[in-house]
Protein backbone atom coordinates (compact mmCIF):
# COMPACT_ATOMS: atom_id res chain seq x y z
CA UNK A 1 0.00 0.00 0.00
CA UNK A 2 1.32 3.69 -0.85
CA UNK A 3 2.06 6.15 1.90
CA UNK A 4 -0.70 7.85 0.17
CA UNK A 5 -3.45 5.08 0.65
CA UNK A 6 -1.99 4.83 3.87
CA UNK A 7 -3.08 8.35 5.05
CA UNK A 8 -6.52 7.96 3.24
CA UNK A 9 -7.22 4.76 4.75
CA UNK A 10 -5.65 5.98 8.34
CA UNK A 11 -7.92 9.24 8.28
CA UNK A 12 -11.08 7.05 7.43
CA UNK A 13 -10.58 4.66 10.25
CA UNK A 14 -9.78 7.25 12.45
CA UNK A 15 -13.19 9.38 11.66
CA UNK A 16 -14.91 5.71 12.10
CA UNK A 17 -13.14 5.75 15.65
CA UNK A 18 -13.77 8.72 15.97
CA UNK A 19 -17.22 8.63 15.88
CA UNK A 20 -17.70 5.50 17.90
CA UNK A 21 -15.52 7.64 20.85
CA UNK A 22 -17.60 10.47 20.56
CA UNK A 23 -21.11 8.90 20.85
CA UNK A 24 -19.37 6.84 23.99
CA UNK A 25 -18.40 9.62 25.79
CA UNK A 26 -21.61 11.27 25.21
CA UNK A 27 -23.75 8.30 26.78
CA UNK A 28 -21.29 8.58 29.05
CA UNK A 29 -21.50 11.86 30.39
CA UNK A 30 -24.86 12.09 30.02
CA UNK A 31 -24.95 8.89 32.16
CA UNK A 32 -22.92 10.02 35.02
CA UNK A 33 -24.36 12.93 34.96
CA UNK A 34 -27.64 11.87 36.11
CA UNK A 35 -26.27 9.45 38.83
CA UNK A 36 -23.00 11.66 39.75
CA UNK A 37 -22.96 15.01 41.61
CA UNK A 38 -21.19 17.96 40.24
CA UNK A 39 -18.89 17.74 43.66
CA UNK A 40 -18.22 13.86 42.44
CA UNK A 41 -16.88 15.85 38.92
CA UNK A 42 -14.93 18.03 40.52
CA UNK A 43 -13.49 15.98 42.81
CA UNK A 44 -11.96 13.17 40.08
CA UNK A 45 -11.10 16.82 37.81
CA UNK A 46 -8.42 17.19 41.11
CA UNK A 47 -7.65 13.69 40.64
CA UNK A 48 -6.95 14.43 36.58
CA UNK A 49 -5.29 17.70 37.49
CA UNK A 50 -2.07 15.20 38.84
CA UNK A 51 -2.62 12.40 36.71
CA UNK A 52 -2.05 14.40 33.67
CA UNK A 53 1.06 15.82 35.00
CA UNK A 54 2.18 12.69 35.91
CA UNK A 55 0.86 11.12 32.66
CA UNK A 56 3.53 13.62 30.78
CA UNK A 57 6.63 11.93 32.46
CA UNK A 58 5.09 8.96 31.97
CA UNK A 59 5.35 9.40 27.99
CA UNK A 60 8.49 12.27 27.54
CA UNK A 61 7.51 12.41 24.30
CA UNK A 62 8.80 8.78 23.38
CA UNK A 63 6.03 7.76 20.85
CA UNK A 64 6.64 11.12 18.56
CA UNK A 65 10.72 10.21 19.23
CA UNK A 66 9.81 6.58 17.88
CA UNK A 67 7.72 7.93 15.06
CA UNK A 68 10.45 10.54 14.28
CA UNK A 69 13.49 8.51 13.90
CA UNK A 70 13.55 6.82 10.41
CA UNK A 71 14.81 2.95 11.54
CA UNK A 72 15.14 2.67 15.41
CA UNK A 73 16.88 -0.63 16.06
CA UNK A 74 15.89 -2.92 18.39
CA UNK A 75 18.14 -2.60 20.98
CA UNK A 76 17.07 1.57 21.17
CA UNK A 77 13.00 0.48 21.07
CA UNK A 78 13.84 -2.43 24.30
CA UNK A 79 15.84 0.47 25.81
CA UNK A 80 12.84 2.72 25.38
CA UNK A 81 9.90 -0.09 26.17
CA UNK A 82 12.53 -1.14 29.71
CA UNK A 83 13.10 3.02 30.47
CA UNK A 84 8.95 3.21 30.49
CA UNK A 85 8.28 0.57 32.59
CA UNK A 86 10.44 1.58 35.39
CA UNK A 87 9.46 5.55 35.39
CA UNK A 88 5.80 4.08 34.87
CA UNK A 89 6.48 2.25 38.25
CA UNK A 90 8.15 4.98 39.83
CA UNK A 91 5.13 7.52 38.82
CA UNK A 92 2.71 4.99 40.44
CA UNK A 93 5.04 5.50 43.87
CA UNK A 94 5.06 9.05 43.83
CA UNK A 95 0.90 9.57 43.74
CA UNK A 96 0.87 7.06 46.32
CA UNK A 97 3.39 8.85 48.99
CA UNK A 98 1.89 12.74 47.84
CA UNK A 99 -1.96 11.42 48.12
CA UNK A 100 -1.94 12.44 52.14
CA UNK A 101 -0.44 15.85 50.66
CA UNK A 102 -2.19 16.66 48.01
CA UNK A 103 -5.57 15.78 50.16
CA UNK A 104 -4.60 18.09 52.81
CA UNK A 105 -4.26 21.08 50.45
CA UNK A 106 -7.32 20.45 48.82
CA UNK A 107 -9.23 20.07 52.41
CA UNK A 108 -10.80 16.94 51.19
CA UNK A 109 -9.03 13.50 52.21
CA UNK A 110 -11.80 11.26 50.48
CA UNK A 111 -8.74 11.89 47.24
CA UNK A 112 -6.16 9.15 49.07
CA UNK A 113 -7.70 6.26 47.89
CA UNK A 114 -8.71 7.81 44.75
CA UNK A 115 -5.26 8.84 43.80
CA UNK A 116 -3.75 5.82 44.80
CA UNK A 117 -5.91 3.66 42.63
CA UNK A 118 -5.90 5.68 39.23
CA UNK A 119 -2.09 5.42 40.09
CA UNK A 120 -2.05 2.14 38.78
CA UNK A 121 -3.08 3.71 35.17
CA UNK A 122 1.49 4.72 34.50
CA UNK A 123 2.24 1.03 35.44
CA UNK A 124 -0.84 -0.50 33.15
CA UNK A 125 0.19 2.48 30.06
CA UNK A 126 3.77 1.76 29.79
CA UNK A 127 3.79 -1.96 28.50
CA UNK A 128 1.71 -0.39 25.97
CA UNK A 129 3.49 2.61 24.84
CA UNK A 130 6.41 1.76 22.00
CA UNK A 131 3.49 -0.84 20.47
CA UNK A 132 1.48 1.55 19.93
CA UNK A 133 3.84 4.38 18.66
CA UNK A 134 5.16 1.31 16.30
CA UNK A 135 1.73 0.88 14.74
CA UNK A 136 1.60 4.78 14.17
CA UNK A 137 4.49 4.90 12.83
CA UNK A 138 2.96 2.05 10.20
CA UNK A 139 -0.08 3.94 10.23
CA UNK A 140 -1.60 0.88 10.69
CA UNK A 141 -4.72 2.38 12.34
CA UNK A 142 -7.14 0.37 11.57
CA UNK A 143 -5.43 -2.09 14.10
CA UNK A 144 -5.22 0.75 16.86
CA UNK A 145 -8.76 2.16 15.97
CA UNK A 146 -10.47 -1.33 16.51
CA UNK A 147 -8.47 -1.90 20.05
CA UNK A 148 -9.30 1.31 21.39
CA UNK A 149 -12.61 1.40 20.33
CA UNK A 150 -12.97 -2.04 21.92
CA UNK A 151 -10.81 -0.78 24.54
CA UNK A 152 -12.98 2.29 25.40
CA UNK A 153 -16.88 0.43 25.14
CA UNK A 154 -15.96 -2.04 27.42
CA UNK A 155 -14.73 0.63 30.00
CA UNK A 156 -17.51 3.32 29.16
CA UNK A 157 -20.09 0.29 29.64
CA UNK A 158 -18.76 -1.05 33.38
CA UNK A 159 -18.01 2.98 34.65
CA UNK A 160 -21.66 3.11 33.44
CA UNK A 161 -23.14 0.24 35.45
CA UNK A 162 -21.11 1.06 38.19
CA UNK A 163 -23.04 4.20 38.47
CA UNK A 164 -26.44 3.01 38.06
CA UNK A 165 -25.79 0.74 40.81
CA UNK A 166 -24.44 3.37 43.04
CA UNK A 167 -20.52 3.36 43.32
CA UNK A 168 -19.67 7.12 42.66
CA UNK A 169 -17.12 8.67 41.72
CA UNK A 170 -15.33 5.06 41.62
CA UNK A 171 -17.23 4.79 38.54
CA UNK A 172 -15.17 6.85 36.31
CA UNK A 173 -11.75 5.52 37.72
CA UNK A 174 -13.26 2.13 36.98
CA UNK A 175 -14.05 3.14 33.67
CA UNK A 176 -10.84 5.18 33.02
CA UNK A 177 -8.53 1.78 34.42
CA UNK A 178 -10.29 -0.28 32.62
CA UNK A 179 -9.78 1.22 29.31
CA UNK A 180 -6.36 1.38 30.19
CA UNK A 181 -5.78 -2.13 30.74
CA UNK A 182 -7.48 -3.20 27.83
CA UNK A 183 -5.83 -0.61 25.31
CA UNK A 184 -2.55 -1.97 26.13
CA UNK A 185 -3.13 -5.79 26.37
CA UNK A 186 -4.75 -4.96 22.70
CA UNK A 187 -1.64 -3.16 21.50
CA UNK A 188 0.87 -5.48 23.19
CA UNK A 189 -1.27 -8.24 21.57
CA UNK A 190 -2.00 -6.44 18.15
CA UNK A 191 1.82 -5.95 17.52
CA UNK A 192 4.51 -7.82 15.87
CA UNK A 193 7.25 -5.99 18.38
CA UNK A 194 8.18 -7.81 21.54
CA UNK A 195 10.97 -6.31 24.05
CA UNK A 196 14.39 -7.90 23.65
CA UNK A 197 16.26 -8.53 27.06
CA UNK A 198 19.10 -5.26 25.67
CA UNK A 199 19.33 -1.97 27.65
CA UNK A 200 21.23 0.62 26.75
CA UNK A 201 21.44 4.06 28.69
CA UNK A 202 23.45 5.50 25.33
CA UNK A 203 20.12 4.81 23.43
CA UNK A 204 18.09 7.15 25.79
CA UNK A 205 20.94 9.62 25.59
CA UNK A 206 20.91 10.02 21.97
CA UNK A 207 17.12 10.69 21.96
CA UNK A 208 17.34 12.78 25.02
CA UNK A 209 17.59 16.24 23.11
CA UNK A 210 14.45 16.02 21.22
CA UNK A 211 12.37 14.34 24.36
CA UNK A 212 13.66 16.70 26.70
CA UNK A 213 12.28 19.80 24.73
CA UNK A 214 9.05 18.27 24.18
CA UNK A 215 8.67 17.33 27.55
CA UNK A 216 9.59 20.65 28.25
CA UNK A 217 6.93 21.88 26.29
CA UNK A 218 4.23 19.16 27.49
CA UNK A 219 4.70 20.34 30.90
CA UNK A 220 4.65 24.10 30.27
CA UNK A 221 1.76 23.34 28.06
CA UNK A 222 0.11 21.27 31.00
CA UNK A 223 0.05 24.22 33.39
CA UNK A 224 -1.55 26.39 30.75
CA UNK A 225 -4.13 24.07 30.84
CA UNK A 226 -4.71 22.85 34.30
CA UNK A 227 -3.97 26.21 36.35
CA UNK A 228 -7.63 26.99 35.91
CA UNK A 229 -9.37 23.61 37.57
CA UNK A 230 -6.22 24.34 40.16
CA UNK A 231 -7.28 27.53 41.06
CA UNK A 232 -11.23 26.95 40.75
CA UNK A 233 -10.70 23.94 42.71
CA UNK A 234 -8.86 25.62 45.23
CA UNK A 235 -10.51 28.56 45.87
CA UNK A 236 -13.81 27.90 44.28
CA UNK A 237 -14.43 24.78 45.14
CA UNK A 238 -14.91 21.40 44.24
CA UNK A 239 -19.04 21.83 43.00
CA UNK A 240 -18.01 24.89 41.05
CA UNK A 241 -14.80 23.23 39.71
CA UNK A 242 -17.53 20.26 38.42
CA UNK A 243 -19.41 22.26 36.72
CA UNK A 244 -16.50 24.09 34.89
CA UNK A 245 -14.80 21.37 33.97
CA UNK A 246 -17.63 19.65 32.26
CA UNK A 247 -18.18 22.79 30.43
CA UNK A 248 -13.99 22.71 29.38
CA UNK A 249 -14.87 18.94 28.07
CA UNK A 250 -17.49 19.75 25.73
CA UNK A 251 -15.78 22.92 24.55
CA UNK A 252 -12.40 20.26 23.52
CA UNK A 253 -14.83 17.54 21.70
CA UNK A 254 -14.21 19.34 18.38
CA UNK A 255 -10.22 19.20 19.27
CA UNK A 256 -10.49 15.40 20.88
CA UNK A 257 -12.60 14.29 18.04
CA UNK A 258 -12.25 15.89 14.71
CA UNK A 259 -8.26 17.57 14.88
CA UNK A 260 -5.98 15.35 16.99
CA UNK A 261 -7.79 12.71 15.11
CA UNK A 262 -6.50 14.08 11.92
CA UNK A 263 -3.38 15.14 12.97
CA UNK A 264 -2.68 12.16 14.47
CA UNK A 265 -2.50 10.41 11.12
CA UNK A 266 -0.87 13.25 9.44
CA UNK A 267 2.02 13.55 11.74
CA UNK A 268 3.76 10.35 10.64
CA UNK A 269 3.19 11.55 7.42
CA UNK A 270 4.49 14.95 7.62
CA UNK A 271 7.31 13.90 9.49
CA UNK A 272 8.11 11.53 5.89
CA UNK A 273 7.71 15.22 4.27
CA UNK A 274 10.17 17.49 6.90
CA UNK A 275 12.08 18.30 4.08
CA UNK A 276 9.79 18.99 1.64
CA UNK A 277 7.82 22.63 2.26
CA UNK A 278 5.51 22.81 -0.47
CA UNK A 279 4.07 19.55 -0.46
CA UNK A 280 4.36 19.67 3.76
CA UNK A 281 1.96 23.20 3.39
CA UNK A 282 -0.44 21.67 0.98
CA UNK A 283 -1.42 18.54 2.74
CA UNK A 284 -0.95 20.96 5.88
CA UNK A 285 -3.96 23.24 4.73
CA UNK A 286 -6.40 20.53 3.15
CA UNK A 287 -6.02 18.98 6.85
CA UNK A 288 -6.83 22.62 8.44
CA UNK A 289 -9.26 22.90 6.37
CA UNK A 290 -11.08 20.15 6.66
CA UNK A 291 -10.99 21.07 10.58
CA UNK A 292 -12.60 23.87 10.36
CA UNK A 293 -15.29 22.53 7.79
CA UNK A 294 -16.42 20.49 10.79
CA UNK A 295 -15.63 22.36 13.81
CA UNK A 296 -16.33 25.92 13.25
CA UNK A 297 -20.44 24.94 12.56
CA UNK A 298 -20.19 22.69 15.55
CA UNK A 299 -18.49 25.57 18.22
CA UNK A 300 -20.88 28.03 16.63
CA UNK A 301 -23.69 26.35 17.20
CA UNK A 302 -23.05 24.91 20.47
CA UNK A 303 -22.28 28.81 21.40
CA UNK A 304 -26.27 29.83 20.54
CA UNK A 305 -28.17 26.39 21.40
CA UNK A 306 -26.17 26.12 25.24
CA UNK A 307 -29.23 26.45 27.06
CA UNK A 308 -31.93 24.54 26.19
CA UNK A 309 -28.65 21.55 25.17
CA UNK A 310 -28.21 22.00 28.90
CA UNK A 311 -31.60 21.43 30.14
CA UNK A 312 -31.94 18.71 27.81
CA UNK A 313 -29.28 16.62 27.96
CA UNK A 314 -27.78 17.37 31.90
CA UNK A 315 -30.58 18.89 34.08
CA UNK A 316 -31.38 21.41 36.17
CA UNK A 317 -28.39 21.25 38.26
CA UNK A 318 -26.47 21.98 36.21
CA UNK A 319 -27.51 25.74 35.61
CA UNK A 320 -24.28 27.52 35.66
CA UNK A 321 -23.25 25.59 32.63
CA UNK A 322 -24.87 27.06 29.92
CA UNK A 323 -22.70 30.66 30.37
CA UNK A 324 -19.74 28.50 30.49
CA UNK A 325 -20.16 26.96 27.47
CA UNK A 326 -21.03 30.16 25.34
CA UNK A 327 -17.84 31.53 26.82
CA UNK A 328 -15.58 28.56 25.78
CA UNK A 329 -17.37 27.83 22.12
CA UNK A 330 -15.38 29.97 20.46
CA UNK A 331 -11.77 29.66 22.40
CA UNK A 332 -12.71 25.27 20.78
CA UNK A 333 -13.07 27.26 17.19
CA UNK A 334 -9.30 29.23 17.69
CA UNK A 335 -8.37 26.03 18.91
CA UNK A 336 -9.54 23.69 16.68
CA UNK A 337 -6.38 25.09 14.50
CA UNK A 338 -4.11 26.30 16.59
CA UNK A 339 -3.75 22.54 18.52
CA UNK A 340 -2.12 21.29 14.73
CA UNK A 341 0.58 23.27 14.79
CA UNK A 342 2.40 20.96 17.47
CA UNK A 343 2.75 18.31 14.45
CA UNK A 344 4.85 20.84 12.74
CA UNK A 345 7.40 21.64 15.14
CA UNK A 346 7.50 17.78 15.78
CA UNK A 347 7.84 17.23 11.91
CA UNK A 348 10.24 19.20 11.46
CA UNK A 349 12.33 18.69 14.81
CA UNK A 350 12.39 22.00 15.94
CA UNK A 351 11.09 20.62 19.49
CA UNK A 352 13.60 23.72 20.95
CA UNK A 353 11.48 26.52 19.58
CA UNK A 354 8.36 24.76 20.31
CA UNK A 355 9.53 25.10 24.05
CA UNK A 356 9.71 28.68 23.85
CA UNK A 357 6.32 29.59 22.41
CA UNK A 358 4.85 27.45 24.75
CA UNK A 359 7.20 29.18 27.57
CA UNK A 360 5.21 32.55 26.60
CA UNK A 361 1.59 30.85 26.11
CA UNK A 362 1.65 29.43 29.68
CA UNK A 363 3.08 32.76 31.08
CA UNK A 364 -0.06 34.60 29.32
CA UNK A 365 -2.63 31.57 30.20
CA UNK A 366 -1.61 31.22 33.89
CA UNK A 367 -2.18 34.97 34.50
CA UNK A 368 -5.09 35.26 32.48
CA UNK A 369 -6.42 32.63 35.11
CA UNK A 370 -5.54 34.57 37.99
CA UNK A 371 -6.81 37.99 36.43
CA UNK A 372 -9.90 36.23 35.94
CA UNK A 373 -10.50 34.44 39.29
CA UNK A 374 -12.18 37.03 41.58
CA UNK A 375 -14.72 36.91 39.68
CA UNK A 376 -15.63 33.47 39.57
CA UNK A 377 -15.52 30.70 36.86
CA UNK A 378 -17.03 32.97 34.13
CA UNK A 379 -14.10 35.39 35.21
CA UNK A 380 -11.53 32.46 34.48
CA UNK A 381 -13.56 31.53 31.40
CA UNK A 382 -13.83 34.91 30.00
CA UNK A 383 -9.96 36.05 30.22
CA UNK A 384 -8.82 32.81 29.09
CA UNK A 385 -10.78 33.93 26.37
CA UNK A 386 -8.40 37.00 25.47
CA UNK A 387 -5.83 35.01 26.67
CA UNK A 388 -5.79 32.74 23.29
CA UNK A 389 -6.87 36.04 20.80
CA UNK A 390 -3.69 37.63 21.98
CA UNK A 391 -1.47 34.37 21.35
CA UNK A 392 -3.08 33.82 18.20
CA UNK A 393 -1.02 35.23 15.77
CA UNK A 394 2.48 34.86 17.35
CA UNK A 395 1.51 31.35 17.65
CA UNK A 396 0.32 30.65 14.10
CA UNK A 397 2.81 33.00 12.39
CA UNK A 398 6.12 30.99 14.22
CA UNK A 399 5.04 27.66 13.29
CA UNK A 400 3.44 28.37 9.79
CA UNK A 401 6.62 29.67 8.97
CA UNK A 402 8.43 26.81 9.08
CA UNK A 403 6.58 25.40 5.75
CA UNK A 404 6.35 28.34 4.20
CA UNK A 405 3.11 29.61 5.12
CA UNK A 406 1.82 32.95 5.84
CA UNK A 407 -0.70 33.58 8.73
CA UNK A 408 -3.01 35.53 6.14
CA UNK A 409 -2.81 33.01 3.48
CA UNK A 410 -3.56 30.03 5.94
CA UNK A 411 -7.18 32.40 7.51
CA UNK A 412 -7.95 33.18 4.55
CA UNK A 413 -8.11 29.66 3.24
CA UNK A 414 -10.45 28.84 6.35
CA UNK A 415 -12.91 31.79 6.12
CA UNK A 416 -15.38 30.70 4.15
CA UNK A 417 -15.98 28.03 6.98
CA UNK A 418 -15.99 30.73 9.85
CA UNK A 419 -18.59 33.35 8.03
CA UNK A 420 -20.93 30.38 6.96
CA UNK A 421 -20.78 29.15 10.60
CA UNK A 422 -21.98 32.83 11.88
CA UNK A 423 -24.02 33.69 9.85
CA UNK A 424 -25.81 29.73 10.24
CA UNK A 425 -24.93 30.68 14.39
CA UNK A 426 -26.64 34.48 13.86
CA UNK A 427 -29.76 32.68 12.56
CA UNK A 428 -30.53 30.17 14.44
CA UNK A 429 -29.96 32.41 17.48
CA UNK A 430 -33.01 34.11 16.61
CA UNK A 431 -35.31 31.09 15.84
CA UNK A 432 -34.22 30.34 19.50
CA UNK A 433 -35.74 33.78 20.90
CA UNK A 434 -38.68 33.34 18.49
CA UNK A 435 -39.29 29.52 20.22
CA UNK A 436 -38.77 30.94 23.66
CA UNK A 437 -41.05 33.87 22.58
CA UNK A 438 -43.62 30.94 21.42
CA UNK A 439 -43.19 28.60 24.73
CA UNK A 440 -41.76 26.19 22.39
CA UNK A 441 -40.08 23.01 25.19
CA UNK A 442 -36.65 22.85 25.27
CA UNK A 443 -36.39 19.56 24.06
CA UNK A 444 -38.17 20.68 20.66
CA UNK A 445 -36.72 23.99 20.40
CA UNK A 446 -32.85 21.83 20.71
CA UNK A 447 -33.98 20.11 18.05
CA UNK A 448 -35.67 22.68 15.72
CA UNK A 449 -32.49 24.63 15.99
CA UNK A 450 -29.84 22.27 15.35
CA UNK A 451 -31.61 20.93 12.28
CA UNK A 452 -32.24 24.34 10.94
CA UNK A 453 -28.32 24.82 11.51
CA UNK A 454 -27.38 22.12 9.85
CA UNK A 455 -29.13 22.92 6.72
CA UNK A 456 -28.14 26.27 6.48
CA UNK A 457 -24.88 25.84 6.84
CA UNK A 458 -24.47 23.22 4.32
CA UNK A 459 -26.77 25.45 2.08
CA UNK A 460 -24.69 28.59 2.48
CA UNK A 461 -21.42 26.62 2.03
CA UNK A 462 -22.77 24.87 -1.31
CA UNK A 463 -24.36 28.46 -2.25
CA UNK A 464 -21.27 29.98 -2.23
CA UNK A 465 -18.48 28.21 -1.49
CA UNK A 466 -19.44 25.03 -4.12
CA UNK A 467 -16.00 24.46 -5.74
CA UNK A 468 -13.97 24.80 -2.31
CA UNK A 469 -16.28 21.93 -0.70
CA UNK A 470 -16.33 19.58 -3.99
CA UNK A 471 -13.06 19.75 -4.13
CA UNK A 472 -11.97 19.36 -0.40
CA UNK A 473 -14.17 16.07 -0.13
CA UNK A 474 -13.05 15.37 -3.63
CA UNK A 475 -9.63 15.00 -2.51
CA UNK A 476 -10.66 12.56 0.30
CA UNK A 477 -13.12 10.47 -1.80
CA UNK A 478 -10.92 10.24 -5.04
CA UNK A 479 -7.80 9.87 -2.56
CA UNK A 480 -6.10 13.04 -4.10
CA UNK A 481 -3.60 13.65 -0.98
CA UNK A 482 -0.83 15.78 -1.60
CA UNK A 483 1.30 12.73 -0.32
CA UNK A 484 2.90 11.01 -2.79
CA UNK A 485 4.22 7.47 -2.09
Amino acid sequence: MTLKQKIITGVLWNSVGNVARQALQIVSIVVMARFLSPDDFGVYAILMIFVTFMGIFADMGISQVIIHLDNPDQRMLSSIFYFNVIVGVALFASLYLLAWPIADFFNNQKIVPLLRIIGFSFIIGSFGLVQKALLEKKLHFKRIISVETTAQTIGVTAGILSAINGFGIYSLLISSLLSALLLSAGVWFGSHWRPSFMFAISDIRKIWSYSFHLTGFSIINYFARNADNFLIGKFLGSSILGVYSLAYKVMLYPLDNISRVIIRVLFPAFSQLKHDNMRFKNSYLKAIAFIALVTFPIMAGLLVVAEPLVMVVFGEKWQGLPVLLMILAPIGMVQSIVTTVGSIYTAKGTTGLMFKIGAVNAIVTVVSFIVGLPYGAEGVAEAYAMANILMLYPNLKIAWNQIGLGVLEGIGKLMPFLVSSVLMATAVHFQGAWLVFYGIKPLYSLFLQISTGMALYICLLFLFHRRLVWGLLGEISNKKISVKS
